[in-house]
């Protein structure tokens, strides 16, 4: 079973457009009758009207569709961590709400993905690709509709095809997971918030001996900066509010990663500087440090629709 989970705070109608390109390259690949969703409200307001986008969605096909809404802001981290406890795949896809997927992408990336067992996590490439700007790709002009992107994720399919490279860091914005992985490392750490647990997530991969693969001839549309953008919009920051703000969750969740991997690190985090993870890869830890349960459903926390 291929699993998609899609989170969403904002944005209805790119989250909408999202999730019709992941039916439509389901369809068209013959795999919707493998596919289930996990479809996330990450506590939105309600005139963005995200359950019913969810609900519409639902309607359209006969695959299970799993709602939830959250009661509290979870943030990226929170989602991730939700989405991989409540997904049943043996195949995880974690996509952002302002993506749109192309079959191309997503037969590149389950192609890679065949080559090896290792290989735990796969991507591909984008036009906005966050801490990876050596797996941006850019069309030569913006892409206007659904057959300009399937249009350059073919160009790309067919130059690169199923070549692909190696990371050292995970930048989780479009992924596929495996379940091997899964079993083995569990779900993202909850203690950080918003940023930070990708980073996590790709050092216990790595520790646990899967890799982190960039499938270079999967292309998919990225607007980028999803949430953000929509909530600076929406209570009239500046861009440099809106990135100060920012900023000191990144400070908050680096904080907890330095407690928890190396108090080597510099206090202060520059994200314009590479960041030195080698000593957390191959840290000695206890037994099942790197194992993070999955997170039971609390009611309390989590509307099921």
């Amino acid at each position: 079973m291929l699993s998609f989970i899609v989170p969403a705070r904002s944005q209805p109608n790119e989250t909408r457009g999202c999730l019709a390109s992941i039916l439509h390259s389901l369809r068209t690949l013959g795999l919707e009758s493998l596919a289930e969703f996990v479809l996330l409200d990450d506590e939105s307001k309600p005139e963005y009207g995200l359950l019913n986008v969810f609900r519409e969605f639902r309607s359209s096909t006969q695959q299970p569709v799993f709602i939830a809404r959250f009661r509290k802001h979870q943030h990226y981290t929170g989602v991730f961590a939700h989405g991989l406890s409540f997904a049943k795949g043996d195949q995880v896809f974690f996509v952002s709400n302002d993506m749109v997927m192309p079959p191309q992408w997503l037969r590149t990336v389950l192609a890679v993905a065949a080559i090896d067992p290792s290989y735990g996590i796969v991507r591909g490439t984008s036009d906005y690709v966050d801490s990876h700007p050596e797996h941006t790709m850019l069309p030569p002009d913006e892409p206007r509709s659904l057959a300009d992107v399937e249009q350059f994720a073919e160009y790309m399919s067919r130059r690169f095809g199923l070549s692909h490279t190696f990371d050292r860091q995970l930048s989780g914005d479009a992924v596929l997971i495996s379940r091997r992985l899964i079993d083995a490392i569990g779900v993202f750490d909850k203690r950080y918030f918003g940023y930070f647990g990708d980073i996590d997530f790709g050092i216990r991969t790595l520790r646990s001996g899967f890799k982190l693969v960039c499938a270079k001839g999967a292309w998919l549309r990225h607007f980028g900066a999803g949430y953000i953008r929509a909530e600076r919009d929406a209570e009239y920051i500046s861009d440099e509010e809106s990135l100060r703000r920012r900023m000191a969750i990144v400070q908050a969740a680096y904080s907890q990663f330095r407690l928890k991997w190396d108090m080597y690190l510099p206090e202060q985090y520059k994200g314009d500087a590479p960041m030195p993870f080698e000593n957390a890869i191959n840290a000695k830890k206890m037994k099942g440090f790197d194992f993070v349960a999955p997170i039971k459903p609390d009611p309390a926390l989590v509307e099921t629709h």
